[in-house]
C-alpha cells in the first residue's frame, strides 16, 4: 500500500479509506522519520509542529501522525484545535524545528484527506525532500531512538505576533471597516476574524462552524458556488470587504463592497501596486507560469524584474526567500510577501488586503479599473481538455517537439516548457498548456487583453487536441 504514496505539488492527498489509511499514514510517518534524522539531525531534537484541518477525522489522524513520530524519537507539538498551514508552518520557522506538518487536502472534496510536511523555514518541502521521503517508504527509523513526549499548543500567538510586524495595523485601526469573513467551514475561524476587530472592525462572521461535509460545496473560494454566499452578504450586509479562506486558510478568495468577487490573477496586479505605491517597496515580483502578465507590466514601469516560476508555491516561495521577491504569488489563490515565509498564507492575504481597502476606502474593482487604465487590461481564464492519457501525452509530446508557429492568425514569438508549454504572441497575449498528473486532462490557460481575444484563443488552444 505505501506504493501508492506519491507526493504532488502541495503534498500527498488520497481518498479517506481508499490509500488514505492509518497503515499508510503510519508508514509516511516513519519514513519521514528516517529522512529527518539523515537530514535535519541538527534540529531533530527541537521537535515537529503538527496540524489539522476540519475534514473527517483529520484530528484523529494528526494524532496517530504524533504518536508516531515520537515513538521515533521527536517530541511533537500537537495543534489543541483545527489550525491553518500557516499557522503549523510559521510554528516551524518560529521554534526552528525540524518540519512542520499538515493533515489537509486543501480545498478538494470532503472523501479527500492528505499530508504535507514543510522545511525548517516554514516554506513548502520541494522536490528532494519528497523524493527522498518517497525513497525510504518501508524503512524503520534508528530503533535506539527513546520514545519522546507530545505535547498540545496553540499556534496562534506567534503567528499573531509575526502577522503584526508584516501587516500596516496602524492603517487598519486607522478606519472603522466592516468585514465579512468566511471561513468557509475549515480552519480560518479565530484568525482573520479575530485580528481585525483587535483593530475595531465590524466583523460579520460567515461558515465559521467546522463541517466535514464544508455544506455540500466544492471548499474552493475560486468556486462560483463557494463564493457566491459570500459576495450576497457583503452586499446585504453593506459590507466594505468580503474575506475567504479555503478550509485550511492557506488560500484567499476577497469579494470587495459591490459584492463583485475578484480572482487572484486581479488581486495580485492590486497588492504589487499597493506594495510599491503605498508602502514604497522595491524589489522582484514571483509568479507561475499561468499567472497574469499584469504583474510584468507593473514590474516594467517601476524597473522591477519578474521571476517566472513553475506550478507550486514552492518555487514561488524560494523566489521570496532566495531571491528577493517583495510579493510571490499563483493564480490558484496563494501569496506571501517579504518579511514573512516562502509559502503561502491566506490569513496574511485578507489582512493585506483589507488594509488596501482601508488605505483607499473604495470598491478593489474600481482600483483593478484604475491600474487597467494605467497598465492595460488583462483577462484570463482557464478550460480543462478532457483526454485519455494517450492523446494527452501526445498532444503535450507534439506542443514540445514542433510547437506551431502561430495561434489564432498570431505569430508566436516565445516558447517555454518548462513546466507544460506556454506560447507567447505578438502583442503579449499567451496560451499555456499543462498536463494533469493525476486526472486525464491537460489544463490550457489563456491571457488576452480583452475578453472577446481570450475566447478566441481559449477555443483557438482547444483545437490544438484535434
Amino acid at each position: 500500500m505505501a506504493s501508492q504514496i506519491q507526493f504532488g505539488t502541495d503534498g500527498w492527498r488520497a481518498q479517506i479509506a481508499d490509500d488514505y489509511t492509518y497503515a499508510n499514514l503510519r508508514e509516511l510517518s516513519l519514513a519521514l522519520a528516517v529522512y529527518l534524522y539523515k537530514y535535519q539531525p541538527e534540529r531533530v531534537k527541537n521537535g515537529v509542529a503538527i496540524g489539522y484541518d476540519t475534514r473527517f477525522r483529520s484530528a484523529d489522524f494528526a494524532k496517530l501522525v504524533a504518536d508516531t513520530l515520537a515513538g521515533a524519537g521527536l517530541p511533537v507539538f500537537l495543534s489543541e484545535r483545527d489550525a491553518p498551514t500557516p499557522a503549523i508552518a510559521w510554528a516551524t520557522r518560529s521554534k526552528d524545528l525540524a518540519t512542520g506538518i499538515m493533515i489537509t487536502a486543501s480545498h478538494n472534496p470532503p472523501i479527500w484527506n492528505g499530508f504535507k510536511f514543510f522545511n525548517p523555514l516554514g516554506g513548502p518541502a520541494d522536490k528532494d525532500a519528497t523524493n527522498a521521503v518517497e525513497f525510504v517508504l518501508g524503512k524503520k527509523p534508528p530503533t535506539s531512538k527513546k520514545p519522546a513526549t507530545v505535547q498540545t499548543f496553540d499556534p496562534r500567538p506567534a503567528l499573531f505576533e509575526q502577522l503584526r510586524k508584516v501587516v500596516d495595523f496602524d492603517r487598519l485601526k486607522s478606519v472603522k471597516g466592516t468585514a465579512v469573513c468566511d471561513a468557509v467551514y475549515g480552519t480560518g475561524r479565530g484568525y482573520v476574524d479575530v485580528l481585525l476587530k483587535e483593530c475595531g472592525w465590524k466583523v460579520i462572521p460567515l461558515r465559521d462552524t467546522p463541517d466535514p461535509m464544508f455544506g455540500g460545496i466544492l471548499p474552493d473560494p475560486a468556486n462560483p458556488k463557494c463564493h457566491q454566499l459570500l459576495c450576497d452578504t457583503v452586499k446585504k450586509k453593506g459590507a466594505n470587504i468580503g474575506l475567504a479562506n479555503d478550509p485550511d486558510a492557506d488560500r484567499f478568495g476577497i469579494v470587495d463592497s459591490t459584492g463583485e468577487y475578484l480572482t487572484p490573477n486581479q488581486i495580485l496586479p492590486i497588492l504589487y501596486y499597493h506594495l510599491l505605491e503605498t508602502r514604497g517597496l522595491r524589489g522582484p515580483v514571483a509568479r507561475t507560469l499561468p499567472t497574469t502578465g499584469m504583474l510584468d507590466a507593473i514590474a516594467k514601469a517601476y524597473g522591477q524584474e519578474v521571476i517566472e516560476t513553475p506550478v507550486g508555491f514552492k518555487w514561488v516561495g524560494a523566489a521570496i526567500e532566495e531571491q528577493g521577491a517583495i510579493l510571490g504569488g499563483e493564480e490558484s489563490g496563494g501569496l506571501s510577501i517579504t518579511g514573512h515565509y516562502g509559502g503561502k498564507d491566506g490569513v496574511l492575504a485578507d489582512l493585506l488586503l483589507a488594509e488596501v481597502w482601508a488605505t483607499h476606502q473604495k470598491p478593489l474593482g474600481e482600483l483593478l479599473r484604475e491600474l487597467e487604465g494605467k497598465f492595460g487590461e488583462f483577462h484570463s481564464t482557464r478550460t480543462d481538455l478532457h483526454l485519455d492519457e494517450e492523446p494527452k501525452r501526445a498532444l503535450m509530446d507534439k506542443m514540445k517537439n514542433t510547437p506551431p508557429l502561430e495561434i489564432a492568425g498570431q505569430k508566436i514569438v516565445k516558447v517555454v516548457s518548462t513546466d507544460g508549454v506556454k506560447l507567447t504572441l505578438a502583442d503579449g497575449s499567451w496560451i499555456l498548456l499543462r498536463a494533469s498528473g493525476t486526472e486525464p486532462l491537460v489544463r490550457v490557460y489563456t491571457e488576452a487583453g480583452s475578453p472577446e481575444k481570450m475566447l478566441i484563443l481559449s477555443e483557438a488552444a482547444a483545437k490544438l487536441a484535434e
